[in-house]
């Protein structure tokens, strides 16, 4: 897919060492080199004039569901299906240069095998680089995790719930056990930290009291729900000495705790995801079924303070956990919301959205570089050959009009299923062209739309030196 060079002219490069108006480089996929804007050679390079636009670091999504399922083994899923290529053009379009893969598929990859044969089902597909969670799940083989090390995984996703049939949670004793399986090794577990015993007494109390409506799905997990896992999951972790990742952190309060625990040293990361930097209960009551997701969105003093602790560096990064459901699957919750699947889309909007709300706040280019993909890129391994723009990395790169005002249509996006959470919000900022490796993958530059590809991205494992022996 590269080009053996390409000169990207004239735009806002967003590097560590600060935003500036440069030339970027590219040989055979990589950055050669960033001078002055208007003062590389250019000879016989293809030429992507960036004049007006930013450069960013391509986006790395660490937490996608896009649902490859063996079909070997089972028919179509009716209502969640989203695969590689649909999903990895919804990306491109989005400024995202890969992504990291959750386990949670059909079967989940829990195992070498497993993790292996999605490898194989994804790579034919792939628009954009790729990476895989590894799973960690009750009743497992012990060997298990060192297989899926073996096979590339760059992290391991476990619940701290039963929300998840075919993923079953983990109790405390399991928890610690994986926690000391990677112990003083690069490999984050990453936890999906909701108390069970608390969310399923939530779901009894709103069936008793015959609650339906939309706020009846925060209410049945509320804040305590999160916050007491989070902060079981920090005392684990540290009682190991190993690493702890939150996923999809909804709560200030579950912030908080976060930051004392890295105050004191604790080694505990977290993420957030653009509908809880966003979307509030006036929101959910509005969108109902196509609000549902796991934590629930939140009052608008969690938003805020959400905020806050991205600024301060608290939450390390933002991802999506973008769910690929049926339009049809959300109506069944029109009536009673707990009959609407728990997840939404976002991947496409990803970066456009972060920036809109970053920018009007006066986060910098540089601290939303890191966010979607510095901080991504150090967290799942795919540094330092992803996530900055730099002499020697990947040409992953995303050229964004920063003035460009557009208003999303679910009918435009391209995943698979055409509808959002952000209907009708205008946002500023839309991404043109996008580069995997120093490729186009995504292009509206010339008055068409054009994708790569299928088969165009590749599969990024953990660092050789990081396996197990």
């Amino acid at each position: 897919m590269t080009t053996e060079k390409v000169v990207i002219r004239g735009g806002l490069v967003v590097a560590p060492t600060g935003a500036e108006h440069l030339d970027v480089v590219i040989r055979d996929g990589r950055i050669e080199s960033l001078p002055p804007a208007g003062t590389a050679p250019v000879g016989d390079a293809q030429v992507v004039d960036a004049t007006g636009l930013v450069v960013l670091p391509g986006a790395i999504d660490g937490h996608t569901h896009f649902i490859q399922d063996d079909p070997a083994r089972y028919g179509p899923d009716p209502i969640e299906y989203e695969g590689f290529a649909a999903g990895g053009r919804g990306a491109a379009a989005g400024g995202v240069t890969a992504h990291v893969e959750m386990p949670q598929s059909r079967p989940p990859t829990t195992d070498g095998a497993t993790l292996a044969r999605k490898r194989e089902l994804a790579e034919p597909d792939a628009i954009i680089d790729f990476a895989l969670w590894g799973g960690i799940v009750s009743g497992q083989d012990p060997e298990a995790i060192a297989e899926q090390i073996d096979e590339g995984a760059v992290a391991f996703k476990a619940f701290m719930c039963n929300s998840d049939p075919s993923f079953p949670g983990v109790d405390d004793a399991q928890l610690v056990a994986g926690l000391q399986t990677l112990a003083g090794t690069p490999y984050i577990l990453g936890v999906h930290a909701e108390n069970d015993a608390l969310l399923q007494s939530g779901l009894e109390r709103m069936q008793r009291e015959g609650r339906t409506d939309p706020l009846a799905h925060a209410e049945s997990r509320p804040p305590l729900v999160e916050i007491e896992a989070v902060s079981r999951a920090i005392v684990l972790a540290e009682h190991v000495g190993a690493r702890v990742h939150i996923v999809h952190l909804s709560t200030g309060g579950a912030a908080d705790v976060v930051a004392t625990a890295k105050a004191r040293g604790v080694q505990v990361t977290c993420e957030t995801c653009p509908q809880y930097l966003t979307l509030d209960h006036d929101d959910l009551a509005r969108l109902g079924p196509f609000a549902r997701c796991a934590p629930p969105i939140r009052p608008r003093e969690d938003v805020e303070r959400l905020w806050e602790r991205l600024v301060d560096g608290t939450i390390d990064c933002i991802t999506t956990d973008h769910c690929a459901f049926t339009y049809e699957s959300r109506l069944r919750g029109h009536d009673d919301i707990f009959q609407a699947p728990n997840g939404l889309p976002g991947i496409e909007t990803f970066v456009p959205g972060v920036v809109t709300e970053a920018r009007r706040r006066g986060v910098s280019w540089e601290q939303i570089a890191d966010w979607i993909a510095g901080a991504p890129a150090r967290l799942w391994q795919l540094a330092p050959q992803k996530g900055e723009i730099r002499p020697g990395a990947d040409a992953d790169l995303a050229l964004m009009d920063p003035e460009r005002r557009w208003t999303v249509e679910g009918a435009a996006l391209h995943h698979t299923h055409k509808w959002t959470p952000f209907e009708g919000v205008e946002m500023t900022g839309r991404v043109v062209h996008t580069l995997v490796r120093g490729g186009t993958v995504y292009d509206e530059t010339g008055g068409t739309t054009t994708f790569a590809p299928p088969g165009s991205g590749c599969f990024i494992p953990a660092p050789a030196l990081l396996r197990a022996e």
